[in-house]
């Protein structure tokens, strides 16, 4: 599977469509997803751009201590967003895979203040590499690995979820959107607008250490580092990397820490 569209631009099961909604057949989707990246345009400069240790520094610390006030560049939406626009913090639902303990510290792009009651908009695949809520995924109705929380005063938020697969081309990702000065009602989020889309990333170690247990190795894709992806490659992904540390002894029972700082406009 290439870097997949939103559901009104899916073909059938067994096709996908490219951004430019040109319908390609599976058995070319590997070479396609190498070109996605050029497709999207990589905009803005990242919090710490081209400066990878110090962003994942800043991340570690916490949002009030971010090295750099500049934007943290954009990459492609990606494959499958739902305005699912459900506010909560676990969303693993039933879900297999290897905790995650996921923080995301927002912080303006300008100040380095952090940015309080920001909406944090994430969504990635199974362990399978299979997005919920989509037709063409066997996923109707599924919402799994889908949520936003709201930064709290510190501009972060923390998401209870399992380390995301992979499927042909990409390499491992974590899809997010900050959205700005909306509001939160009945356990749902409306309003605002979206300062930020992009993509969080993980290690190609830790990746190999995960995708040799349950339910991971049970995934037929071939393992896509990070140096042979386009996004990654084309759209500054060294930017967003995550911060991603072992939160005990076992790592199919306890998982990983991750963080990352997100550096982004007000406006």
């Amino acid at each position: 599977m290439s870097d997949r569209p939103n559901s009104s631009q899916e073909g059938s099961a067994g096709d996908r469509r490219v951004p430019d909604g040109i319908q390609i057949p599976m058995r070319r989707r590997e070479m396609m997803a190498l070109s996605a990246g050029a497709l999207a345009s990589a905009a803005l400069y990242a919090c710490g751009a081209g400066e990878g240790d110090a962003t994942r520094s800043a991340a570690g610390r916490g949002a009030t201590s971010a090295p750099d006030c500049v934007l943290t560049p954009e990459q492609v939406e990606g494959p499958f967003y739902i305005d699912f626009a459900r506010v909560r913090q676990d969303i693993v639902e039933d879900r297999r895979g290897v905790p995650l303990a996921l923080t995301v510290a927002v912080v303006d792009s300008n100040t380095c203040k952090p940015i309080r009651n920001a909406a944090v908009d994430v969504w990635h695949c199974d362990a399978l590499g299979i997005y919920s809520g989509e037709p063409s995924e066997g996923s109707v109705g599924k919402t799994y690995l889908r949520g936003i929380q709201l930064t709290d005063g510190n501009g972060q938020v923390e998401f209870a979820t399992i380390y995301p697969g992979q499927y042909p081309g990409r390499t491992t990702h974590i899809h997010v959107k900050v959205h700005i000065g909306g509001q939160r009602g009945n356990g749902t989020y409306s309003g605002g607008h979206v300062s930020h889309t992009g993509q969080l990333f993980t290690d190609d170690r830790d990746d190999a250490k995960v995708f040799a247990l349950a339910p991971y190795n049970r995934n037929s894709a071939e393992l896509t580092p990070r140096g042979e992806d386009a996004i990654f490659l084309n759209e500054h992904g060294s930017s967003s990397e995550l911060t991603l540390a072992p939160a005990g002894n076992n790592l199919a029972r306890d998982g990983f820490t991750a963080k990352v700082t997100l550096g982004v406009e007000r406006v």
